[in-house]
């Protein structure tokens, strides 16, 4: 693997932490707001309060379905192992864990010598 693939490739990786650290950090803040708990309707109601939060889970839901199936789609093509995983990664965990995921291990096997 090149030296700028081999980056490109870990700055995915990079994501991946970063977005599912901030996902958990986040979940865990409105958990303190809740006495601990996670109140599912009041995760789901507050998508909805107002015009802007509106926009951003549209913009969420139709980035979300279109990179799953880019996914499901990639992980065909390229033989991956387990692609699946990954679609199962973006319930348990988050997106943006589980893409930017996807994507290094793409990158990996796209850059991998044996794939030329």
């Amino acid at each position: 693997m090149k030296t700028s693939s081999m980056n490109i490739a870990y700055f995915y990786l990079l994501l991946s932490v970063v977005g599912g650290s901030l996902t958990f950090y986040f979940v865990w803040l409105g958990m303190q707001e809740q006495q601990g708990h996670f109140d599912v309707n009041q995760f789901i109601q507050s998508t909805w309060t107002s015009y802007y939060a509106k926009s951003i889970t549209f913009d969420f839901w139709t980035g979300t379905t279109a990179g799953s199936i880019f996914m499901v789609v990639e992980g065909y093509r390229l033989q991956m192992k387990k692609w699946w995983i990954f679609i199962v990664l973006t319930f348990l965990i988050g997106y943006a864990f589980a893409f930017p995921l996807f994507l290094f291990f793409r990158h990996k096997i796209i850059n991998h010598p044996l794939a030329q």
